[in-house]
């Protein structure tokens, strides 16, 4: 008779020579990403940062009107970018004599700012063309206000604020207010709040996955593992982009940030699921540790790694867009997603396959799980613990061990003697009729 308790174990010609070594370099690869996710997170500043200080246009410069736009500012000596803003008074009467002297001297205040002002058309300050840029009752009037910087970059952002801060040091009269709209204000909110919201968006993600995978694994160590790799995966994805923004590889959007921050942490997570409930699968299957890191290896890798670059591979097709709010995401989320996929795939620069990791990842009962997560006979297995109908305790041992410690339970009760009844079950899975 031979040991029920023996699990199956892959011969050593037949592991796979790549899957081998990066389970030896295990370690020291894990500890390679961690550093390399905190170098590149402090050599520059956030993603959300450097995208707001290296934007890149948010309109085609060739598009007919923009082009027409610009040789209009050429032809007049005006201005030589495509952002305008406009500056709104309004108030709760007729706007009089005061709110005219107010105008004139805002009006001055932005001529002054030759960098960040380019023209600024007075209409409202001449009789014979005030009508056209005041309502119908009088009570509201603009001007608008040409900035340097095309629409969506830097400058022209930097632009929008000098107005505004211009604005708010002007002391309107009583019940009038000042306001300031436009395309490029309305581009540089647009940033301003997405930034703002990615931040939340992140932070709940990320709880919301935490209590996914608690209640998925019902195991705190698994969870953390698979939380831990997810941020890994976020934390280098992200520095990556953001080292190579901040040194103008390529321009950044609010777009092309928030896309590739959700896409990390979605794939990242998928992937890391998908080879934990691989190998779990051949731990119940009967396979000891190793066998069952080497098959999660051979049939998980190439899936991983094809699905990976086939997003990264799609994003990078939107480069090809001639629209700048598809056409900026593609370089930087394709290779953002290829850093995911270098994280979690153990066929790219593996991160996954570390010894100490895989000895938490293993169910803790069920079939093919041994007292202490690795695989045992199925006389040990405990009740079902994945989608079970009734709530039932997560044990660390053999469910007719409970009572026992966890050193007695693997020396003594998971091991079946020649004859026994559970030696029977497991050869013929019959139970003998009792006498």
């Amino acid at each position: 008779m031979t040991d029920t308790s023996t699990k199956h174990a892959m011969p050593r010609a037949t592991r796979p020579v790549i899957g081998h070594t990066l389970r030896l370099l295990a370690l020291p690869i894990i500890v390679i990403w961690v550093f390399i996710a905190v170098l590149v997170n402090i050599a520059v500043p956030q993603l959300e940062v450097v995208g707001e200080e290296h934007s890149a246009p948010m309109v085609p410069a060739d598009a007919p009107s923009m082009e027409a736009m610009k040789q209009i500012g050429h032809d007049f000596g005006e201005y030589d970018s495509n952002s305008s803003i406009m500056v709104v008074l309004e108030g709760q009467q007729p706007l009089g004599d005061d709110v005219h002297r107010y105008y004139n001297g805002l009006l001055d205040r932005l001529s002054q700012d030759r960098k960040h002002v380019e023209h600024v058309l007075n209409l409202w300050g001449d009789p014979l063309t005030a009508a056209g840029v005041q309502s119908s009752d009088a009570k509201a009037a603009y001007v608008m206000v040409n900035i340097a910087g095309d629409q969506g970059t830097q400058l022209a952002n930097e632009s929008v604020q000098a107005v505004r801060e211009i604005v708010a040091r002007s002391t309107a009269p009583p019940g009038v207010k000042a306001h300031v709209t436009g395309a490029a204000a309305l581009t540089d909110a647009l940033q301003i709040i997405a930034n703002a919201s990615l931040v939340k968006i992140t932070i709940f993600t990320l709880a919301a996955l935490t209590v996914m995978f608690l209640l998925v694994y019902r195991s705190i160590v698994t969870a953390a593992v698979q939380l831990f790799m997810s941020l890994i995966a976020l934390a280098s994805s992200r520095g990556v982009i953001a080292v190579l923004g901040y040194h103008n590889v390529f321009g950044l959007t609010t777009f092309a940030t928030n896309i590739l921050t959700m896409l990390a942490i979605a794939a990242g997570t998928d992937y890391g699921i998908f080879l934990i409930g691989r190998y779990q699968e051949a731990l119940r299957a009967g396979e000891d540790r190793n066998t069952a890191y080497y098959t999660t290896f051979r049939g998980t890798a190439p899936v991983v790694l094809g699905s990976g670059l086939t997003i990264a591979g799609a994003t990078f097709c939107l480069s090809f867009t001639h629209l700048p709010y598809f056409q900026t995401m593609g370089v930087p989320v394709a290779i953002g997603m290829v850093v995911v996929v270098a994280v979690r795939s153990p066929s790219g620069r593996p991160c996954l396959p570390c010894a100490a990791v895989w000895a938490c990842c293993g169910p803790s009962n069920g079939p093919g799980a041994d007292c202490g997560g690795g695989s045992a006979p199925p006389s040990c297995a405990g009740p079902p613990r994945f989608l079970s109908p009734v709530p039932r305790p997560s044990l660390s041992v053999c469910w007719p061990c409970r009572g026992l410690s966890r050193a007695t339970t693997i020396a003594t009760t998971c091991r079946t003697t020649p004859g026994s009844i559970s030696d029977m079950r497991l050869r013929t899975g019959i139970s003998p009729r009792p006498d």
